[in-house]
């Protein structure tokens, strides 16, 4: 359940990245206001996504890959 809202928060920032290239393409004040309101949108989703992956870390509701390499296993 953890893995599907993260990538719903990571799908609604890609959206709001891209509504942030349509202000800048647009441009004028229009454009401004909405490149400002999708950047707060990303900072808020962002923000929320990495304390979700934090406290879903801290949890155990999932795990890192953690990949432990010594010198010797390349011999």
């Amino acid at each position: 359940m953890t893995q599907i809202i993260i990538i719903i928060i990571i799908i609604a920032i890609l959206i709001a990245l891209s509504i942030g290239l349509l202000g800048m393409l647009k441009g004028g004040k229009a454009g401004s206001n909405k490149m400002f309101k999708s950047l707060v949108i990303r900072v808020a989703l962002s923000l929320s996504l990495f304390i979700i992956v934090m406290f879903s870390a801290y949890m155990d509701w999932i795990e890192p890959n953690v990949i432990m390499m010594d010198a010797f296993s390349f011999q």
